[in-house]
């Protein structure tokens, strides 16, 4: 099982400098960014902006995550940005580890994507429900359709144990307390996305 830190874990603040400062405290192997784009340039911001000159570059999120060795999850905010984000991970060499996820992404749209992975927050007429994991898995035969990111206040157990016997990749967010962290810690799930993710570690790490 992976360990994300959610953007602003720890309170540092989603896409601040302060965020990427303390990356070793998280105990973490991704990172989660929101990202947007405007006259060519991608910039991270969960809101849109104004000024997004004002704001940290992909660039930067990316030279972070070369220096600590971790994967980064791209969540994406605005359509159409995908295989831009792709080619600065490829100029940058760090194809390999991106991971896509966001409300924004259809698809048709990763259909056309010439690499990376993506876990879907969501597929048209399939809900994250029981009973619809083996014709989600049908739907996830495409190798960039990598899984699902899915929200814990709107799956059950069921279904994320239908997704474990059908062999389907769960991201899962947002954990937020050690409470959350033994509930999901021994679920074979691919992912935990966390506010508090050296805590869910240190669950974790006990658990196995």
């Amino acid at each position: 099982m992976l360990i994300t830190a959610h953007g602003g874990a720890h309170g540092t603040g989603r896409n601040s400098r302060l965020y990427f400062e303390r990356i070793p405290e998280y105990k973490c192997d991704i990172l989660e960014v929101d990202i947007r784009g405007k006259g060519g340039l991608l910039y991270l911001s969960h809101m849109p902006t104004l000024c997004p000159q004002k704001c940290l570059t992909l660039a930067f999120a990316f030279e972070k995550v070369k220096e600590h060795g971790l994967q980064i999850n791209c969540d994406m905010k605005r359509r159409g940005l995908l295989e831009d984000v792709l080619a600065l991970a490829r100029e940058m060499g760090i194809e390999d580890k991106i991971l896509f996820t966001g409300n924004v992404i259809d698809e048709e749209e990763v259909k056309k994507l010439s690499g990376g992975r993506v876990f879907f927050n969501k597929l048209k007429g399939l809900p994250f429900k029981e009973g619809n994991a083996a014709a989600i898995k049908k739907r996830l035969l495409d190798e960039r359709f990598a899984g699902i990111n899915a929200n814990k206040a709107f799956v059950s157990d069921a279904f994320l144990r239908e997704c474990r016997d059908e062999g389907i990749a769960v991201s899962l967010f947002t954990l937020n307390n050690e409470k959350d962290a033994k509930r999901y810690a021994g679920s074979g799930l691919y992912n935990l996305t966390c506010n508090n993710p050296a805590q869910v570690r240190a669950v974790y790490e006990g658990v196995k």
